[in-house]
């Protein structure tokens, strides 16, 4: 059977800068319906682009997604399906790989996991992480005295992603803080261009082995107020509870729609069921985010990691982070992505179809520097 994305055509005309047709066919087979899944790819060219149709072939049982581990025997899915559309299957992440996730838990977790609601009983189980290198020094320490300020004692990890050690030297002497330099050597060299973001989710991944409770807090962001664990962990118990909503949590929206900054050959790992809500959908930000070490958390971070470790995933050929936005930030594409940010949001949104099931509401509480 076909996928409804074969069927997908869109084009720009000749003298217009963005004129994009997008048909839609819904198809009803024995007296249920099929979701509708289409997926673009792009075409640049004097600053004009155009869309053409991915054809996605349908393996829900395909025994050339497995792969096997030589260490424990297991044989793991490395065909991300899109869940909302389950003839829906992206491109298979290479084998090779199966070890490192392994390693990182993120496959052979230990059953039973906590759920969200099981987290958040206990403040002084986060542990805050962050990461820095010699130029982000600066923010880095003013991001940690912010935290500082209102939780003097809870742990705090800082990634340095090659610190010299004259930077090192530099850093705080507080007997719940701890530093660890990233270990690039057991990942692909790629890994080490840190503006491919790549090394994002395979901290967070290594740190989420140790700890359940994990806050993530990019190097330029500082907290500004004070309660914040507590009024999160209200705003959980209270609004999010239920299976419905994500348990990794941002706690920033962006100002943009995902299609704007998404380069179309991501959807060929993580297929997309909607391109309008690609432009509906207003893309949070991944420098600030909740992460429960919960069987959930670990779904979307087997997808995650996986493509941080994919040398194309991460970074398809063109990719650059500098926008040049249209008339507006939600409907057309303004030529840049946003690497970890644009991979996350496509698989929590392909997964709950609104950002605000993983978005909080306590934004305000933090700025950006």
């Amino acid at each position: 059977m076909r996928s409804i994305g074969s069927a997908f055509r869109s084009f720009t005309a000749k003298n217009s800068k963005s004129a994009v047709f997008v048909f839609v066919f819904a198809v009803l087979f024995s007296g249920f319906l099929i979701s509708i899944h289409y997926t673009t790819s792009q075409f640049y060219q004097n600053g004009r682009r155009s869309f053409a149709r991915h054809r996605y072939t349908n393996n829900i049982i395909n025994q050339t997604c497995n792969c096997k581990s030589e260490k424990t025997g297991k044989v793991y899915d490395f065909c991300y399906t899109d869940p909302k559309n389950y003839s829906s299957v992206g491109k298979k992440f290479d084998c090779v790989h199966v070890d490192t996730l392994e390693r990182l838990e993120v496959l052979n977790y230990r059953e039973p996991l906590p759920t969200a609601s099981e987290l958040i009983k206990n403040e002084e189980e986060i542990v805050f992480v962050s990461t820095s290198s010699d130029d982000h020094y600066q923010h880095s320490s003013k991001s940690y005295e912010s935290i500082r300020k209102y939780y003097p004692n809870h742990k705090y990890i800082l990634y340095g992603l090659h610190m010299s050690p004259d930077y090192i030297e530099r850093l705080p002497k507080d007997t719940n803080f701890e530093f660890r330099q990233f270990n690039t050597a057991q990942y692909p060299e790629y890994v080490s261009q840190w503006l491919q973001y790549r090394f994002k989710p395979i901290i967070m991944a290594e740190v989420s082995k140790e700890f359940p409770n994990v806050w993530w807090i990019d190097a330029h962001v500082e907290m500004k107020q004070p309660n914040v664990i507590k009024r999160f962990f209200e705003e959980v118990a209270t609004n999010r509870s239920s299976d419905d909503f994500s348990s990794i949590t941002s706690f920033q929206n962006t100002g943009h729609s995902n299609f704007a900054v998404l380069f179309p050959e991501l959807l060929e790992y993580f297929p997309s069921n909607s391109l309008p809500l690609l432009k509906t959908s207003e893309q949070v930000a991944a420098g600030l985010i909740h992460i429960p070490r919960t069987e959930q958390t670990l779904q979307i971070f087997k997808w995650y990691v996986l493509c941080a470790l994919d040398e194309e995933c991460m970074n398809p050929p063109g990719a650059q982070i500098y926008c040049k936005f249209g008339p507006n930030r939600y409907d057309y594409f303004a030529n840049c992505f946003r690497f970890d940010q644009s991979v996350l949001n496509v698989l929590l949104l392909n997964q709950f179809q609104d950002p605000h099931k993983y978005l909080s509401e306590l934004g305000e509480m933090f700025g950006r520097m």
